[in-house]
């Protein structure tokens, strides 16, 4: 999850838009694990706006994916991964291609699994037999899960 302080919150102002929002001058991230950086579309009617999101784990991307509508889409989502899931010391933002729930040979659900556009796939499974995982369910799919325009 992503931390907040109080030090860091802005104070209220017209200028961003909803007075029940609140906004920060930055967050904190204390774990070290893969999270998502995409583009929420709203078409307003007579408006149609992108923002950006941070969602932290496949669980809220999850949930954010059913309540989308013919008002609200997905255009981009990227995968920011910690350096420790590629062999490296960096983070690093990716075009997400897919996410997916994997399990072992013996049928315990291990974790995901998350594949980028440029053919990189990235776990955090604890199994030994990694290249024996069977997904089992998809998650998130790029060709499906994303719109270009309204």
């Amino acid at each position: 999850m992503f931390k907040t302080y109080s030090h860091a919150e802005l104070s209220p102002a017209g200028i961003f838009g909803e007075p029940a929002s609140r906004h920060w001058k930055f967050i904190e991230l204390e774990l070290h694990h893969p999270w998502f950086y995409v583009e929420l579309v709203r078409d307003y009617g007579d408006d149609i706006v992108g923002s950006m999101l941070m969602i932290p784990t496949v669980p809220i991307l999850q949930q954010m994916l059913s309540e989308l509508d013919d008002r609200s889409w997905l255009a981009q989502a990227h995968l920011m991964s910690p350096g420790h899931m590629r062999g490296g010391n960096d983070w690093v933002m990716e075009p997400l291609q897919e996410v997916s729930i994997a399990e072992d040979a013996s049928g315990t659900e291990e974790g995901y699994i998350y594949k980028v556009v440029g053919g990189a796939c990235y776990s955090i499974h604890h199994s030994t037999q990694r290249d024996n995982l069977k997904v089992t369910e998809i998650i998130f799919l790029a060709e499906r899960d994303l719109r270009v325009s309204g």
